[in-house]
């Protein structure tokens, strides 16, 4: 049967908070796809798909662009979204030029794990709920729709869950033109197919998930994610999506988008190819190879530091007004941008800055020790080609003895063309002293008792704690300042605090504190008293 599929994705998405102030709602992800390719998916590539369009409108298109090239798609602006008459019934009223056979109706936080029934019979979507008040629900008597309630408390144990399907369009279309009934200020769909109750609306039974709301979205995450992983790292203004065989990534900030590309290029043959490039969203496809974490151990570790050495880290020669750039661009970079995280951090969760006992240690405010950080030294950075976030989730091992990287970062503070190898290899320190890997899958522990004293405990593979001693070997050998190194790490942890969810927050802010003080403690030539004291 030829039929059309029409998905409603106009909405301003309001249920989701910051998570849609920058991206349309049906662009979230759920596990690693956005809900709209979940919808698009449950179809045969040779359907036509109608899509409307309104809040954040470019975001879907662009997305497209990047995830279903290729695939027959009519993009409908609707032109009035918000406000009284605007709704799911004037969305799709908008598309009716479109829809001229019978259609899958689908609203686009929707997601059913069963597959879709074509059109060939009027049929609604229904599951069942506890509270009628917040949907249309359904009167059913065998097998068929008897009665739709919208939006009010009735007796009625099936709500309509935003997909249908329509076989006699005309008579629907028709119906929700003469019917302009506002209902919670909006043109309801259930208009429409009120009409279809007496040409037999059968009752058609799905596994539903809203995720519309902020509860749904986060249930419908759990219960489609199978990659292990417990902990958030989600961030609100960046996703990462696996569609097909391409990777894809948001950014909220256009710059980010633009920068990386540059970045790729000067990466070249070190970074995947981006193929298709937006506004806001970048592609490439996906790699074959194997994470360093799942796969680190000697031979590895120490054909990676050679590898990094002659084909990543080519040092630039500066001088005069580009080193005095330089200089300033590494100042910015670590003190500035420590200190406006560090106040971030501690205003968002109401956290005064003081001595802490953690692990037992006696550690003192943060304020104090970067009071006695050179950091002459830490700016002076040498300025060479960069990765950015280079920690073993982002490098793999092609099958050739190749590394390749992944989510490079586009600038250096504000500088493209090269960053400083110091923090490329504070950041490969970093990952080596905690396994962001075993992170994901909760292991590790952040606790603070009734006095305010704090634990902080990780598991830390044997592998990694081999892989650290090549590094500080390839430190001594190329006659770099390992101090300097543990600092930078130290301030890296410190600086990641606000960008997380808890716990983890927490606990990488705690530890990153801890890891400071005992890397001045080992470094500074300073002892336990002179960093414990803090003038009044």
């Amino acid at each position: 049967m030829k039929f059309k599929v029409c998905i409603l994705a106009a909405g301003i998405g309001s249920r989701m908070g910051l998570l849609t102030k920058k991206i349309s709602k049906t662009l979230l992800p759920i596990d690693s796809k956005a809900v709209l390719s979940h919808i698009i998916e449950k179809f045969n590539p040779n359907v036509e798909i109608v899509i409307a369009v309104g809040h954040l409108k470019e975001t879907i298109t662009e997305y497209l662009a990047c995830a279903h090239v290729g695939r027959k798609i009519q993009i409908v602006e609707v032109d009035k979204y918000t406000g009284t008459g605007s709704g799911p019934g004037f969305s799709l009223l908008q598309c009716r030029p479109f829809l001229e056979a019978p259609f899958i109706f689908f609203a686009s936080d929707t997601l059913v794990l069963e597959d879709i029934p074509p059109p060939t019979t009027n049929w609604l979507g229904v599951a069942p709920v506890l509270n009628t008040k917040d949907y249309c629900s359904a009167a059913i008597s065998n097998g068929l729709i008897t009665r739709l309630d919208d939006k009010i408390e009735s007796v009625n144990r099936s709500a309509f869950i935003g997909l249908a399907g329509v076989k006699d369009y005309e008579i629907f279309f028709n119906s929700l033109e003469k019917d302009t009934e506002i209902i919670n200020e909006e043109l309801q769909v259930s208009n429409g197919f009120k009409s279809l109750i007496d040409l037999d609306l059968n009752a058609n039974y799905f596994t539903w998930y809203d995720t519309g709301n902020m509860k749904g979205y986060v249930h419908a995450n759990e219960e489609f994610t199978a990659s292990g992983y417990n902990i958030d790292f989600s961030k609100p203004d960046e996703f990462l999506y696996f569609v097909g065989n391409n990777v894809i990534k948001f950014f909220a900030d256009k710059k980010i988008v633009k920068n990386r590309y540059k970045r790729s290029k000067i990466l070249k043959d070190l970074c995947p190819e981006i193929i298709h490039i937006t506004n806001s969203f970048y592609a490439y496809e996906k790699q074959e190879g194997k994470v360093l974490y799942d796969i680190v151990n000697d031979r590895v570790m120490k054909n990676f530091i050679q590898w990094l050495d002659k084909q990543l880290w080519d040092r630039k020669v500066l001088s005069g007004s580009d080193l005095a750039v330089f200089q300033k661009a590494c100042f910015d970079f670590y003190y500035k941008k420590t200190l406006s995280r560090l106040n971030t951090y501690h205003k968002k969760h109401s956290i005064k800055d003081q001595t802490t006992l953690i692990n037992e240690v006696r550690v003192p405010s943060i304020k104090h020790m970067l009071g006695l950080i050179n950091w002459d030294e830490i700016n002076y950075g040498i300025p060479s080609n960069f990765h950015g976030d280079l920690q073993f989730d982002n490098v793999l091992l092609k099958d050739d003895g190749s590394f390749l990287l992944l989510d490079w970062r586009q600038d250096f503070s504000r500088i493209v063309d090269y960053g400083d190898q110091y923090y490329d290899i504070s950041k490969l320190n970093g990952g080596l002293q905690v396994s962001y890997k075993l992170v994901k899958q909760d292991q590790f522990r952040f606790y603070e008792n009734d006095s305010g004293e704090i634990t902080v405990e990780h598991n830390l593979p044997e592998e990694l704690v081999s892989a650290k001693k090549i590094l500080n070997e390839f430190v001594e050998e190329k006659n770099l300042d390992m101090a300097k190194i543990e600092i930078m790490t130290s301030l890296i942890y410190l600086n990641m605090s606000p960008m997380h969810h808890a716990p983890f927050n927490h606990f990488i802010y705690n530890f990153g504190k801890l890891s400071l003080y005992k890397a001045l403690l080992k470094y500074s030539h300073l002892g336990a008293d002179s960093l414990q004291h803090q003038p009044v």
